[in-house]
């Protein structure tokens, strides 16, 4: 592990120094040593990365729309090579030729159309190294071991600050007598607690995950879309995986999982309903609430009708009876005095 730790030594400082800064901010409200000081640092670490990959995150919306684009003319590629290799099946060079030209063919369209199949995986690719990176700080943390700029203080403090009752450098895996122990004025912890607030939290994440996923497969795909099959075997087999990597992720990895997965469904909610990929349910639902709002316009707009015009504008006779006339007032003539001789 100590390769590991000298590769991940710069995120490691990083991810030391934001959570120590936000730990000083909030111990001017909450007690230094609490789970509060400690759980909203790494909240708000959370929360500043994933603000910083939001660029990221535009170029990944603009690349699965331009991947839906260039989906017929993919697929019409992949009819003419699939020809090919069925007559190059039996002669392994041939064959192997073809595959090559598909693959140049296939990066020369990506290149055309300006996008890349990868792009949408660099979210989560380039958000591991924090993961990694802060689970061995509290792995530290939890082995009284300074690291980063957390010094000696810093990680006593830590390990004293709980969270529903569970050590934030504590894991499923913990053994009891390592929470039990208190130490040198150290709290100790119930480890069922631990186990029952862990198992929450992880099922929480799993949910969380899962219906996050699912709502942007069903939502916003489209129905031709290939890529439908795989992303339906990644909606069942990465929450696997999770759960098994969550078993030994300290609590305050959890903190940072859950974060993650709650500003993610705020995200989907954004994509859905502002940038959706042409063709799916969430563009249609798209296109029918802008000829809503197009027509309550028109409607606001539209002149009011002059009462007697229905007949001029629809060209029939209106049929009502006139209504009767009414005989006008006869004024009584006035009449003057005669002058006075004079």
């Amino acid at each position: 592990m100590q390769v590991y730790d000298d590769i991940l030594a710069p995120i490691i400082w990083v991810v030391s120094w934001i959570v120590v800064r936000f730990h000083q901010l909030f111990s001017n409200v909450f007690n230094p040593d609490s789970g509060w000081a400690w759980g909203l640092s790494i909240l708000c670490l959370t929360i500043v990365i994933r603000a910083a990959l939001i660029p990221l995150f535009v170029k990944q919306i603009r690349s699965t729309q331009d991947m839906q684009r260039v989906q017929p003319e993919l697929k019409a590629l992949q009819a003419k090579y699939k020809k090919e290799l069925e007559r190059a099946k039996l002669d392994p060079v041939k064959k192997r030729e073809v595959q090559q030209r598909q693959q140049r063919d296939t990066m020369a369209l990506y290149k055309e159309h300006g996008t890349n199949p990868f792009s949408s995986c660099l979210p989560v690719l380039i958000q591991m190294p924090f993961w990694g990176s802060l689970y061995r700080m509290l792995y530290q943390v939890a082995n009284k071991i300074p690291v980063g700029v957390m010094t000696t203080a810093l990680v006593t403090s830590a390990r004293n600050a709980h969270v529903f009752g569970v050590p934030i450098s504590a894991h499923l895996t913990t053994p009891a007598a390592q929470l039990t122990a208190s130490g040198v004025g150290l709290r100790p912890a119930d480890p069922t607690t631990v186990k029952i607030v862990i198992i929450i939290m992880i099922a929480i994440y799993v949910a969380t995950q899962f219906t996050t996923q699912r709502q942007m497969m069903l939502k916003n795909a489209a129905p031709d879309n290939p890529m439908v099959q795989q992303q339906k075997m990644m909606l069942y087999v990465m929450p696997f995986f999770m759960v098994v990597f969550c078993f030994i992720a300290p609590m305050g990895v959890l903190i940072y999982l859950l974060t993650t997965n709650f500003w993610t469904m705020g995200q989907q909610f954004y994509i859905l309903r502002n940038s959706p990929v042409p063709g799916s349910p969430a563009y249609l639902a798209k296109e029918q609430r802008q000829a809503e709002k197009q027509a309550a316009r028109e409607s606001k707009r539209a002149p009011q009708a002059i009462p007697g015009t229905a007949a001029l504008a629809t060209g029939v006779e209106d049929t009502a009876p006139p209504a009767p006339l009414i005989p006008p007032r006869v004024q009584p003539k006035r009449t003057t005095k005669s002058k006075r001789k004079r």
